[in-house]
């Protein structure tokens, strides 16, 4: 035992294998952090499918079908006949034009929530009619009867009941589905035109559910999309950012504008096929309605420097056993390290129900407190107890710096074990380590 009290070999080994061993409660504390943000992610999930789900309007599209030729192919003096091919051209508008408003709203299910919106989109702009020089060269018939519009919606199932639709100066009847093997959640409506006409215009009122995020793809060859909401944390994502932008404490408005050299698809399509699809798909953009300050993510980043602060920990106490005379057993630093773990499981348990910051500030002055009564009370000395604590209460408001700054979250903690080694360095550089633990030492100047 005397020897486990003067040997700093033997006592770093002891203190380097538990920081070691208390990797394994760490990745158990990950999985616990995964498996919360997994049964909120469920529970989100739950509430958005029978709501509406995310959103993307694309469209709206002029589907024309046609025919081709036969084509004869010479077979050792013969000829052999190939069927005819049928295919469908996409048109897609001049000019596109869509304005909405959002409302949104928080739902909750248990201590998990999510956000909802309805919202009023109206498209407005036109077509050029097609011509024989929009189909292929081998094009036979063209099949103006069946021609349509199609509006592709990612979820109908936020779709309202009133939409209208106004094509060339005629109300339409819009039917459920889009008609279309490429685009097949949506609506779509028969449209009867033929060669030679001039550009018609259309108008769309369409109200709409869902949750999260909503598209719209910038069909026009010139589109301008305007959206506006009373939620005040918005997240503008997609292809490009909006030209114009306000965010305030009562929502936000924001204004795209681009044309067909943006993107990569023409105008009219020819042959559809997946490649389109995906190039129309990632040429949009839109909002996320996110819920800020995500707790399980913070809580996942915080469990990453927590080795770091474990040893950070040691590392005070080891320098008040130096200069206080005061040789702490194994088993006292083990619990000063539990007490460390219990502050991520107490910020966890209750950012799911107070929110992250209160959580954390309750969970780290718990904690801070606690380590200072017990360090107080096993190193005999009040003032080494109230050290300890100011001590942990600067760790956890610099762990909180980091957390808030994650863009300098690495310099940050770069920084920290820098100074964190300097100090450590400094205040031993006199200590006379062989004679450990045989006399109580002065803290050096």
């Amino acid at each position: 035992m005397s020897k486990l009290k003067t040997s700093v070999s033997i006592r770093v080994l002891i203190l380097g294998t538990m920081l070691i061993g208390f990797v394994i409660p760490l990745s158990m504390m990950s999985g616990l952090v995964s498996e919360r943000q997994e049964r909120s992610r469920e529970a989100v999930q739950e509430i958005n499918s029978k709501w509406g789900g995310s959103q993307r309007i694309a469209g709206p599209f002029l589907v024309v079908p046609y025919k081709l030729e036969k084509i004869k192919n010479d077979k050792e003096q013969g000829e052999e006949e190939v069927d005819s091919e049928s295919g469908e051209i996409y048109i897609l508008p001049e000019t596109l034009t869509v304005n909405s408003d959002l409302k949104a709203e928080k739902r909750k299910r248990s201590i998990f929530e999510t956000v909802l919106f309805t919202g009023d989109f109206k498209m407005e702009g036109s077509f050029k009619s097609p011509t024989l020089t929009d189909f292929p060269a081998r094009t036979k018939k063209i099949l103006w009867s069946q021609s349509r519009v199609i509006l592709s919606v990612l979820d109908p199932k936020g779709i309202g009941k009133d939409v209208k639709f106004n094509l060339a100066g005629k109300e339409m009847i819009l039917q459920p589905g889009s008609s279309s093997n490429f685009f097949p959640a949506g609506l779509h409506t028969k449209f009867v035109t033929k060669e030679g006409s001039d550009h018609f215009s259309f108008s769309i009122e369409i109200p709409l559910k869902g949750s999260d995020w909503i598209y719209v793809v910038p069909t026009g060859k010139t589109s301008t999309i305007k959206m506006s909401s009373d939620w005040k944390d918005p997240s503008f994502v997609g292809s490009i950012l909006p030209n114009e932008r306000s965010v305030t404490e009562n929502g936000f408005q924001a204004v795209w504008e681009s044309s067909y050299f943006a993107r990569n698809y023409p105008q009219v399509i020819q042959y559809m096929n997946d490649s389109y699809v995906d190039s129309i798909i990632s040429s949009a953009y839109g909002v996320s309605l996110i819920i800020p300050a995500d707790q399980y993510l913070k809580s996942e980043r915080s469990l990453k420097y927590a080795i770091l602060f474990l040893a950070a920990s040691f590392t005070l106490f080891f320098l008040l056993e130096i200069f206080g005379g005061k040789i702490l057993h194994p088993l006292q630093y083990l619990m000063i390290g539990v007490a460390m773990l219990v502050f991520y499981i107490l910020n966890l348990s209750l950012s799911e129900h107070i929110g992250f910051n209160w959580a954390y500030v309750c969970a780290s002055i718990s904690v801070s407190a606690l380590i200072s009564y017990y360090a107080g009370s096993v190193l005999q000395d009040k003032k080494r107890g109230y050290l300890a604590g100011g001590y942990f209460t600067i760790l956890y408001t610099f762990l909180y710096v980091i957390l808030a700054s994650e863009e300098n979250a690495l310099l940050l903690g770069s920084l920290a074990i820098f100074f964190v080694l300097a100090g450590f360095m400094h205040l031993t550089r006199n200590v006379d380590w062989y004679s450990f633990g045989a006399k109580e030492d002065q803290i050096p100047s």
